[in-house]
């Protein structure tokens, strides 16, 4: 079984994430809360970045708010927060929020698919709270399922200056 610290490392350097996509300083130098996204595929990892609060408020600023009210409104509508939390804290190992989808529950092992996020503060310990989580790529489709062209494109726009090729719409879920 995989530690917490594996499933949020780079698969690609073997090690902790160390710098923003997007600003491309020093995650512990930024002063400000940082997400590790991930996703998976058919067992391999395709799209893996962290990125600072502020690049991030950036990207999701772009977003149009017709974009940005229908996520919230899937993730209140999929999701028992507070049921999921109070599973969160009492489970024994954070590892276990990985197991399933935080949405429809699908065990891992069934998925052929997912993302995962994770948040750490401004000095590097993770947060826990409704991250991290883990969401079947299923469940991501239904949720950007309603996302404007124009929010589409940004997200096309962030992959272009940040991946060379990038499946087209991996890792939205990363951003909300």
């Amino acid at each position: 079984m995989r530690t917490m610290d594996e499933w949020l490392a780079s698969e690609e350097l073997g090690e902790a994430f160390s710098h923003c996509i997007g600003c491309k300083l020093p995650l512990v130098e930024i002063d400000a809360p940082w997400l590790v996204n991930k996703e998976i595929v058919g067992g391999e990892c395709v799209l893996e970045y962290a990125i600072c609060q502020p690049c991030r408020d950036g990207v999701t600023g772009r977003l149009s708010e017709d974009s940005k009210a229908a996520v919230r409104d899937f993730l209140a509508r999929e999701i028992d927060w507070e049921e999921r939390v109070s599973e969160f804290m009492l489970a024994r190992e954070l590892e276990g929020r990985f197991d399933a989808c935080i949405a429809c529950r699908a065990p891992r092992g069934e998925l052929g698919g997912f993302g995962i996020s994770a948040l750490f503060d401004s000095g590097g310990s993770l947060v826990t709270g409704p991250l991290p989580l883990l969401i079947c790529l299923p469940c991501i489709g239904r949720m950007t399922a309603a996302l404007s062209p124009e929010s589409r494109a940004v997200w096309q726009d962030f992959l272009g200056k940040n991946f060379p090729g990038p499946p087209t719409d991996s890792g939205f879920s990363g951003l909300f």
